[in-house]
């Protein structure tokens, strides 16, 4: 009987802790959320006034409607990725894995970029990829979903400079590195930046506006294929990402 007890107590204990995780976790989701949203809103509240005016000219009206399409791009962004985090943490999100060619989804992403880069007067590179074909076997959406998010980071946050990215195979992983000049993180945020239930939205790290969701959403998903994501230290300035995945899953 004390046995039991003592087992039906470990078991209780464990599943308060699981209901507190949660509840945490669905705390800091919204006080990340909360803190996320106002910057959009702000400027769709804001601009859309401010287009109403009759005395602004039409090319000062065309430039803040375009602020208020970007303003509300960025807040649909936020909240479709604090859903997907949801999902991820209550073990709903689904991947679909096939066969696709990744160099054929590399050589994609950057003429899609290049442009984007080119306007902020940064050069961007892709490295160590040939014209030839590699299949892999993954969801080829979540990898490119993770790659556009970092991507946009480096760009978002490098004032001059280059961005570049790459892939590397290992025996039964791929590493992916996204690397930047941009302003970087602190030493002692590096190690709290992929936290699930960290207190402090990843763009305040930085100083700047921007998804802190950004790098918890990368972390689950990078999870869910079998592979894990961290910072490594810059050769000089900047930041670099690195996330690896099965070749397989």
């Amino acid at each position: 009987m004390e046995k039991k007890l003592n087992s039906l107590n470990l078991e209780i204990e464990r599943l308060k802790k699981g209901l507190d995780d949660c509840k945490q976790f669905n705390t800091t989701v919204f006080l990340n959320l909360n803190h996320e949203i106002r910057t959009p809103l702000n400027g769709i509240l804001g601009f859309s006034e401010i287009i109403n005016d009759p005395s602004i000219s039409e090319s000062e009206r065309k430039y803040y409607t375009e602020i208020i399409v970007e303003s509300s791009n960025l807040l649909m962004s936020i909240i479709f990725d604090t859903m997907d985090i949801a999902k991820i943490n209550s073990g709903t999100f689904r991947v679909y894995p096939a066969n696709f060619d990744l160099n054929d989804l590399m050589f994609q992403l950057y003429q899609n970029y290049k442009p984007i880069a080119e306007k902020k007067n940064l050069q961007l590179f892709l490295e160590n990829v040939v014209s030839t074909t590699k299949i892999i076997d993954s969801d080829s959406a979540v990898i490119e979903r993770i790659l556009k998010k970092l991507i946009d980071n480096a760009l978002k946050f490098t004032k001059q400079g280059w961005v570049k990215f790459y892939y590397k195979e290992e025996k039964d992983f791929i590493d992916f590195f996204v690397e930047d000049t941009g302003i970087g993180i602190p030493d002692d945020r590096r190690s709290l930046i992929f936290e699930k239930f960290t207190k402090q939205p990843v763009s305040q790290s930085r100083n700047l506006g921007g998804t802190g969701l950004d790098l918890t959403l990368c972390h689950g998903l990078v999870e869910l294929l079998g592979g894990k994501i961290s910072i490594l230290p810059p050769k000089t300035e900047g930041s670099v990402f690195k996330f690896s995945i099965l070749k397989e899953l």
